[in-house]
């Protein structure tokens, strides 16, 4: 972080970072003339209340941050590397604010003299008040939105948009669903009490509308403050083609996560069984070193709700059970609230957990067991624990002029750790055929959830599938089950698939979402996005059968990489006692037996069969489904735990 100097002199009398009232968050991606157009308007009208600004760049190209960090002026800069996203970039600044209040404002915002003081206003006029917002316009005057409502579809009615600003009609205060976080208003509590903006819409939109109704969720109210007045530019940073985001589809798809959480609440304007949400966990407060012992984890890769992030985190939280004060070490920051939220979906108890960069945690004494996970056969990072571990995702060979440091760094590490059998296999190839220094190898599997069973229960024809929606090497194949769906519903109408899966932020995995819609526009096959735990557990419930496609046609002699690396997911499905059909090969290959708990396809063909001899004989599958179950308990949490308690004797 960085402060400016040299600020105007009308900055001087309101601006202040040691007790400030308000902290105004500032995102910057790439348009820094737009940033410093932003702050010159805050510093020129900003009055009645003591603020700091804090700009958080996210992940600009360095030319543009070059600009940005050469103009002085009072405001603290928080750069990235990388751009985490609209809602993940605001939790990092809503982290870094010393105000009691927040107020979030897009880059493409110039504010107007008297802005502020009315917001605050509101929170003294309405002791319910979560949210204010003001009243936006464009440049030419014209009304931009005074607030927004939604209807049940998860649609946004954009209050008096393109209507004349000075009518009398649009200038009353009223209570509406949502402000946009263009320029919000809010508690700072109130904020990490909701858990700040979600994840589940990066890269962009209806996070804002998704915040206020967490927040009235909280029991308060979102107010549209007419007094208050912005001049919004209005996709200044979204629209420009050169970031590379093709946020073309994103607004259908967040659309319907939107109304995937909170279609009972749209439809009912009540929140008791109105949402999907569950109520979230205080946020994890990190803590000073005090002399218990030490340890962290380190991953290079973005934290999402992944496997790998089942292996990373439930580390974490086994380390913190066992007394040891735990920081999670990252090459770029993540916010606290994105951690907790995704501990809490996954079940893990993190209180106490402290995250550092790997800048940050270089500068600090090393700890007692350091664990780094890598996508290589050696680490990317050199080891920075008394005992230290390298968590191999896979044995990618590193870049030939890297190969002695790594060997070197490798050299300090105790042992090697693989997340299934399936990848001991490689990385002992790996090393017998590049004569790497031999070192142990151990599998510890990323913990499955355990879903209710019980013998004997009722199950319908349908077919689970989850996972993400991929395009690239190791693609989950829904398309091709999709197809292979297509050939079994010509024989056997009652059939449906449900597809519980997630999407990432990337443009190519949203095209292949969209082109799996297509392929299914005529089929009983049911699109899950992000579903919740409740939701996979009613789906689980009553299904019959999982299926797998990662793999599905993958020569795994050749291209071992584009196998699956385990399966959790796999094993999630098995503990509620579907039946397992996966391709042959990879990790899932070594979860089921076939015939016993499971089987194993190699073709369309296959699977299409093996499904419907599941589906003749519904009645007398009981037993597989108690195989299934029993196997999947070898990959519990308790399976994890004794795993690790194991090693780290």
């Amino acid at each position: 972080m960085q402060a400016g100097t040299g600020a105007p002199d009308m900055a001087l009398p309101w601006y202040g970072e040691e007790s400030p009232q308000v902290s105004i968050i500032v995102l910057n991606f790439n348009k820094a003339h737009l940033t410093i157009a932003c702050l010159k308007s805050i510093w020129a009208f900003t009055q009645g209340y003591r603020y700091e600004i804090i700009v958080v760049d996210n992940g600009s190209q360095l030319e543009d941050f070059k600009a940005l960090s050469a103009f002085t002026g009072r405001y603290k800069l928080v750069r990235l590397g990388l751009n985490r996203f609209f809602g993940e970039g605001n939790n990092i600044g809503a982290e870094t604010a010393a105000g009691e209040f927040v107020l979030f404002m897009n880059n493409d915002v110039i504010v107007t003299p008297n802005w502020l003081q009315p917001l605050m206003d509101a929170f003294n006029d309405h002791a319910d008040c979560g949210v204010a917002g003001p009243k936006f316009v464009y440049p030419d005057n014209r009304l931009q939105e005074c607030g927004a409502m939604l209807d049940d579809e998860g649609g946004a009615l954009q209050i008096g948009q393109f209507q004349d600003s000075d009518s009398p009609r649009f200038n009353v205060g009223r209570e509406v669903d949502y402000v946009s976080a263009a320029a919000a208003l809010m508690r700072k509590t109130t904020f990490e009490d909701a858990l700040g903006f979600d994840l589940l819409y990066e890269p962009a939109y209806y996070e804002d509308a998704d915040l206020c109704l967490k927040v009235n969720r909280l029991g308060f109210k979102t107010y549209f403050v007419p007094e208050s007045c912005v001049i919004h530019y209005a996709n200044a940073t979204t629209s420009d083609p050169t970031h590379g985001l093709q946020l073309n589809n994103i607004l259908a798809i967040n659309r319907d996560k939107f109304v995937g959480r909170w279609s009972g609440y749209l439809k009912t304007r009540r929140h008791d069984g109105g949402t999907t949400l569950p109520i979230m966990p205080p946020v994890i407060e990190g803590s000073e070193r005090d002399g218990r012992p030490t340890a962290a984890v380190f991953t290079p890769f973005s934290i999402a709700l992944e496997e790998d992030e089942r292996f990373l985190l439930a580390t974490a939280e086994l380390l913190i059970l066992k007394g040891y004060q735990v920081c999670l070490v990252l090459p770029e920051k993540y916010s606290y609230l994105r951690i907790t939220k995704i501990a809490a979906i996954l079940g893990l108890s993190l209180q106490g957990l402290s995250i550092a960069t790997v800048q940050e945690f270089e500068a600090q004494p090393s700890v007692d067991v350091f664990v780094a996970m890598g996508n290589e056969i050696t680490p990317s990072i050199k080891a920075m624990g008394r005992e230290s571990f390298y968590y191999c995702r896979f044995p990618f060979l590193c870049a030939p002029d890297e190969n002695d440091l790594r060997l070197e760094w490798m050299s300090k590490y105790q042992a090697i750790i693989v997340g299934s059998d399936f990848i001991r296999e490689v990385v002992e190839k790996r090393c017998s055929e590049y004569s790497l220094p031999n070192r142990a190898v151990h599998v510890i599997n990323p913990p499955a959830q355990m879903y209710p069973f019980g013998m004997g229960e009722s199950r319908s024809r349908s077919i689970v599938s989850v996972g993400r929606f991929y395009s690239g090497e190791r693609c989950e194949q829904q398309n091709r089950l999709i197809k292979a769906f297509r050939r079994l519903y010509e024989s056997d109408a009652q059939a449906e698939l449900h597809l519980l899966c997630s999407v990432g932020p990337k443009p190519q995995h949203r095209e292949f979402l969209v082109e799996c819609r297509r392929l299914a526009e005529d089929l009983p096959v049911y699109f899950h996005i992000d579903a919740t735990h409740d939701l996979l557990e009613q789906v689980y419930k009553t299904a019959s059968v999982y299926w797998h496609g990662a793999g599905f046609g993958v020569d795994a002699a050749a291209q071992p990489e584009q196998c699956e690396y385990f399966g959790v997911s796999v094993v999630d499905a098995m503990s509620a006692g579907l039946i397992p059909l996966v391709a042959g090969n990879g990790g899932p290959a070594h979860i089921v037996r076939h015939g016993w708990s499971g089987f194993c396809y190699e073709s369309e063909a296959g699977l299409v069969d093996l499904t419907r001899k599941i589906f003749d004989y519904l009645g007398l599958m009981d037993e597989m489904r108690k195989n299934a179950h029993i196997r999947a308990l070898d990959f519990s949490r308790e399976a994890f735990v004794v795993r690790w308690q194991t090693l780290l004797s």
